[in-house]
């Protein structure tokens, strides 16, 4: 009995090694996109966690967590407030500093800090860049973290990434209910501009995304394991093509949205604005490889950038719209500037050199 236990448990062993091996070259050759094992201990809870009762998804303070992909392998380190950047004074050292917003292109995804396009400006400027970017949050959430977070410190201007294909249905309540349904973030619900706060669930502690303690098999399995990461790539695969029609049919974005969407676009700048007070708003809206692509293949009509462009000159922000950049090199090869699809549709180190330059040249923000 124990030999037959024993051949059976050395079958399966087996089994399962070789399983690893072809997990591992289906992910070496790129024919499904998966995070890696990275072979150690590290990792011990989530990075992007749904933390704060006010808007959901931010990250542990002074925590490390290594990201590693494919076509990437980063570290990412918080300060004391759980923010991706340096430790900041709440009050001002004499330089000019300006709040950055936005989602995981201005967190800086899958890039060294350095590398990263507000950190570059912080080099170039002499100005200090506070990032408060977190992947996963919509426009409605980046407000509130300004509002709960950011706004304490002394700064003379904010900066705010909007990410079109993202941030309009992070946004979206009823998208939501379909999609995200296991998601703690805040909405704006109602009609405009009679809006109200409601979260996706009823407590943060019914997050997928919220975690008292780190699972500690799960970390295992994840961090030594190809079979767990694949298991995990099926999950996000199903809830992908699970999306409500409007999103499989017309995604939103530069080239198409609703009017209850822009009406929150709206809405929340209006309500920064209101907390600014004198201090000066910046907004730019950044494309992704296939909006690039589209764009230049004729389609040339950008509602999204319209709309702005006059919301900039009724509510007296400077706006730029990084998609209107790409006329000045007819013809180049944006995926450079891209990691390759296949295996993440982030800016790499080029992407952010050439964010940061159209910044500066866009903005006045020295």
């Amino acid at each position: 009995m124990k030999k037959r236990i024993s051949t059976l448990f050395i079958q399966l062993f087996l089994a399962f090694v070789l399983l690893e091996i072809g997990i591992l070259i289906l992910s070496k050759t790129e024919l499904i996109k998966l995070e890696e094992p990275i072979y150690t201990f590290e990792n011990s809870r989530r990075y992007w966690a749904e933390i704060d009762e006010d808007f959901g998804v931010w990250r542990h303070p002074n925590y490390k967590f290594r990201h590693k992909k494919t076509c990437f392998d980063v570290r990412y380190e918080t300060n004391s407030i759980g923010a991706r950047d340096k430790e900041r004074s709440v009050v001002s050292n004499g330089n000019k500093r300006v709040v950055l917003l936005g989602d995981s292109f201005a967190e800086g995804w899958g890039v060294n800090v350095e590398d990263r396009f507000s950190n570059l400006l912080e080099e170039e400027t002499g100005s200090d860049f506070l990032n408060f970017a977190v992947s996963g949050a919509g426009m409605t959430q980046q407000y509130l973290i300004y509002r709960n977070k950011a706004m304490e410190y002394d700064h003379d201007a904010v900066l705010w990434a909007i990410f079109p294909i993202n941030d309009l249905i992070d946004d979206d309540i009823d998208y939501h209910k379909k999609y995200s349904y296991d998601r703690y973030r805040a909405y704006w619900v109602g009609d405009y501009p009679n809006y109200h706060l409601e979260h996706g669930l009823d407590s943060i502690q019914q997050s997928h995304y919220y975690l008292e303690s780190p699972d500690r098999l799960k970390v295992l399995l994840k961090n030594f394991t190809y079979t767990y990461n694949l298991l995990r790539w099926f999950k996000n695969r199903q809830r992908k093509y699970s999306k409500p029609e409007f999103q499989q049919k017309n995604e939103p974005d530069y080239f198409y949205f609703t009017e209850a969407q822009w009406d929150r676009i709206r809405y929340n700048i209006e309500k920064m604005k209101d907390l600014l007070g004198d201090k000066k708003l910046y907004v730019f809206t950044l494309p992704g490889e296939h909006t690039i692509k589209a764009y230049q293949n004729g389609n040339n009509s950008v509602p999204l950038r319209d709309s702005l462009k006059v919301l900039s000159s009724e509510l007296d922000f400077e706006y730029l719209d990084l998609l209107e950049n790409t006329d000045t090199k007819v013809g180049f090869d944006w995926s450079s500037y891209y990691y390759n699809e296949d295996c993440d549709v982030h800016w790499n180190e080029l992407g952010h050199k050439w964010a940061a330059t159209s910044i500066k040249e866009g903005f006045s923000l020295e």
